[in-house]
């Protein structure tokens, strides 16, 4: 069954201090995750356990439960009712509004965590660690709040968002033996309105990988590693609509030394390109490795995306080129769809 949710009207904020509430049979520790619901404003959709309900709140995102008196629990209000069994929290608020809080227009991910757990009265039990999320960097922290509930809280940054998905249950060992549950409920978490993607994949030869590119597009039969949106560029050498390309190069290839870091990476293709005006940068992660994707407006006036990542000594970057802004707001929730297609090459 699939269900929308527009989270505009909201007002999210990731400062309201009201537990994380909700999901799951304690004893239950597979979740049948057949229902789905999509984020309109955040853009991506997921699937939740089969038999739970929701309920969106005017200022805390919305709850999950596997019951009604859980449900209401969780959203009545008060911090000190809670739920008997395990609850999600699904809540996103724009980084400007986190700004005051955290003293800065650009906290990182670890700030932003910093702050969770502090408002939220949370001990970590763990450390903390990298979790893809649609292949951007999220971080997961493990602990429990005074109330002795145990949480996994999921944290990420998407564009001008902060997105937090947030997992109680009613004791830390609970909460643990449903971590592998939670981690199948992240994996399911797509992109709304990406094109379909074709069969066919961009070859990574250097580092043994493939991407999934849109289907209908098309490939220049001499070179791969560089797909056209319309039969018309392709026949044409032109740019009327979108270029997507692979590119692996070594480091030394870049002019860059062997310890070369991916900020390093990052800087020589902002050069490189002749990036202009404000370029937008976010944190991923490909192959357990760091990725960065940046966008913005190259020397020729054109629109680039390009996730870069070192992989085996290899610097890859796939990358989408269109004359259009608008053309690639329409077409970022494909590019992430084309990096959560990403696998190591089939052996035939």
């Amino acid at each position: 069954m699939k269900k929308r949710i527009l989270l505009g009207v909201l007002m999210l904020a990731l400062m309201v201090g009201v537990p994380a509430a909700v999901a799951a049979q304690s004893k239950n520790t597979t979740w049948d995750l057949t229902e789905k619901l999509t984020f309109t404003d955040l853009g991506f959709n997921f699937n939740y356990p089969a038999g739970w309900d929701y309920k969106a709140t005017p200022s805390s995102g919305v709850f999950f439960a596997e019951n009604k008196s859980d449900l209401d629990a969780v959203t009545d209000g008060d911090n000190k009712t809670l739920a008997d069994g395990s609850t999600i929290q699904m809540i996103g608020t724009k980084v400007s509004q986190l700004a005051s809080a955290l003293g800065t227009d650009d906290p990182t991910l670890e700030q932003i965590a910093d702050f969770v757990v502090e408002s939220r009265g949370i001990t970590e039990k763990e450390d903390r660690i990298d979790v893809p999320v649609m292949t951007r960097r999220t971080l997961a922290v493990f602990g429990a709040d005074r109330a002795k509930q145990g949480w996994i809280l999921t944290i990420w940054r998407q564009g001008d968002f902060v997105i937090g998905a947030f997992m109680t249950s009613p004791s830390y060992d609970e909460v643990v033996q449903l971590a592998g549950s939670w981690g199948a409920l992240l994996t399911s978490i797509k992109p709304n309105d990406a094109l379909a993607l074709s069969k066919n994949t961009m070859p990574l030869a250097k580092v043994g990988a493939e991407f999934n590119y849109p289907q209908g597009w098309y490939p220049n039969p001499k070179n791969a590693n560089l797909v056209y949106e319309l039969k018309s560029d392709l026949q044409d050498s032109a740019s009327e609509g979108m270029l997507l390309a692979g590119v692996e190069q070594t480091l030394a290839d870049m002019q860059l030394k062997k310890n070369a870091t991916i900020d390093d990476v990052v800087a020589s293709n902002i050069e490189s390109l002749a990036l202009v005006g404000t370029v937008r940068r976010e944190e991923f992660i490909l192959f357990g490795q760091p990725a960065v994707t940046i966008r913005g407006t190259n020397g020729s006036g054109q629109f680039a995306l390009l996730t870069q990542v070192i992989l085996k000594g290899i610097v890859v970057q796939i990358g989408a080129i269109s004359p259009d802004e608008a053309a690639i707001d329409t077409f970022e929730p494909t590019f992430i769809a084309m990096l959560q297609s990403l696998q190591a090459t089939k052996t035939k």
